[in-house]
């Protein structure tokens, strides 16, 4: 049967839509055509991807937070001095504010995975040196509760993590953290209570298969720590050698 006129004009924008918004042609955060041909999918123009990838400050060694020029963090900075963190360091794209901010919300909230995608792969390029210098054997991204699955379209750390495993070429084991509860959001929890919060609430599938390894734990932001502290107590406690984490945004 043959496609009436109206009908195949109506096919070919369905189709021009769906693919502008898979791998869009203009800048996701400011709307510019000029895109970076260095940005995955050409998400970004030049200027956005600059703002989104601001030269490295002096930072904690172990939250990842910026602190003052010529502070020392070697036993932490005063955002988690006093806190229990169980992984080793944190790597970020840049402080979770303006832009970075922005792309985050818009990518986390997005139908389509591919804004993700491309913050994953500008993490994965700038941020190259700092994640090899880890020597890391598996990456494994915080997992959603099977109910938070129901209601997104992806799980950003998942995306994540998958693009820094291709990067360091090595494993991403999406599915050794499982969330055995529901918690409820951090957002929404006092940040005194947020540790208490994530207690037990990932249980491990396979513990045998992590023994003496070095693990990065991705996750789209980090704020207290605690959700990623959970997760490295968990796989420490199976055997893992140390935890480190990567985010695209610190809080």
């Amino acid at each position: 049967m043959r496609l009436s006129l109206h009908s195949t004009t109506w096919l070919r924008e369905t189709i021009l839509r769906i693919a502008e918004f898979a791998f869009p042609t203009q800048c996701t955060l400011c709307g510019s055509a000029q895109l970076s041909t260095g940005a995955a999918h050409g998400s970004f123009c030049h200027d956005c991807e600059a703002e989104l990838c601001p030269a490295p400050h002096n930072r904690c060694k172990c939250c990842g937070a910026e602190i003052g020029l010529y502070s020392v963090s070697d036993k932490g900075c005063t955002h988690c001095r006093n806190r229990t963190l169980r992984f080793e360091s944190v790597t970020c794209l840049g402080m979770y504010d303006e832009s970075i901010r922005k792309a985050i919300l818009s990518a986390k909230w997005s139908f389509s995975a591919v804004r993700m995608q491309s913050l994953a792969m500008l993490l994965a390029r700038e941020r190259a040196t700092e994640l090899q210098s880890l020597s890391v054997d598996r990456v494994v991204p915080i997992p959603q509760h099977w109910r938070q699955r129901l209601s997104r379209s992806f799980n950003p750390a998942w995306v994540i993590a998958e693009r820094l495993a291709a990067a360091l070429k090595i494993p991403c084991d999406a599915h050794l953290l499982q969330r055995c509860r529901m918690t409820r959001s951090q957002k929404r929890v006092a940040v005194s209570q947020r540790f208490e919060n994530q207690a037990d609430s990932f249980r491990l599938r396979n513990s045998h298969s992590i023994k003496t390894e070095t693990i990065l734990l991705v996750d789209d932001v980090l704020t207290t720590g605690a959700t990623c502290s959970e997760a490295a107590r968990i796989l420490r406690a199976a055997g893992a050698k140390c935890c480190h984490v990567a985010v695209l945004g610190r809080v």
